[in-house]
């Protein structure tokens, strides 16, 4: 979700991963600070790789660090915000059959009018904690380009997803920032490292989430560390 003039083409595909040098990163993982949060963002990270056996290794390393079945659904659900529907499916089925037994509450398909109330409200709200003093600013940009996509981005974004209750926004953003390394979405991960830090993220855990990652993500990792300077965090 950008607040920055538009990059220069960037492939639809981060085609300089490296997804060996991601699982030997994943498999040898050892957090000795920070560890849920390090866990949220590896499981985020594999996601983006829709790779069922680096899924189920990042679940049960989250597990084991006292990450909750509901709290890795909760990861999943938010996934496709940012990689789109057919990822997200594809690391549910893969968490359904890793916690088959996990208890999820199932609401109603219709949705009530107070309920969009609440989205949307919920949605200006953590928004403009997200972007700060930038809000007004992505507001603008964005709806000066098309006013659904803004309208889209409070409700179902923001408010629909991301404030649901069962994550902590830290950690939500922890995910996004990991996904979006994996993918060197660079406009999008300065506003969401950025917004990491507006949220109360400490810059020692972005900063570990990023060197956690390292240079599996090849460009991403580049991208990164040059957003980390200029946020000015050594």
């Amino acid at each position: 979700m950008p607040t920055e003039a538009a990059c220069s083409y960037i492939p639809l595909m981060n085609l300089s991963l490296d997804v060996d040098s991601f699982r030997t990163r994943l498999e040898s993982f050892e957090p000795e600070s920070y560890a849920f949060s390090r866990a949220i963002a590896f499981y985020s990270a594999a996601i983006t790789l829709a790779d069922d056996p680096l899924m189920t290794t990042a679940m049960r390393a989250g597990l084991r660090r006292g990450v909750a079945g509901e709290q890795l659904y909760e990861v999943v659900l938010q996934s496709y915000l940012f990689l789109g529907f057919p990822r997200m499916l594809i690391a549910a089925d893969s968490l359904n059959r890793e916690i088959p037994d996990l208890e999820l509450p199932r609401p109603p398909l219709e949705i009530a009018a107070d309920e969009t109330r609440e989205w949307i409200d919920r949605g200006v709200e953590l928004c403009k904690e997200v972007y700060d003093k930038n809000y007004n600013l992505l507001k603008s940009r964005v709806e000066g380009m098309a006013p659904e996509i803004f309208r889209w981005m409070v409700f179902e974004g923001y408010g629909k997803v991301l404030s649901r209750p069962g994550l902590e926004i830290v950690d939500r953003e922890m995910a996004i920032v990991a996904c979006l390394i994996m993918e060197n979405r660079p406009s999008q991960l300065y506003s969401h490292m950025r917004g990491a830090l507006n949220v109360g993220a400490h810059p020692e855990l972005l900063a570990t989430v990023v060197a956690d990652i390292g240079e599996s993500a090849g460009e991403g990792h580049q991208t990164a560390q040059d957003i980390l300077s200029r946020l000015g965090i050594g």
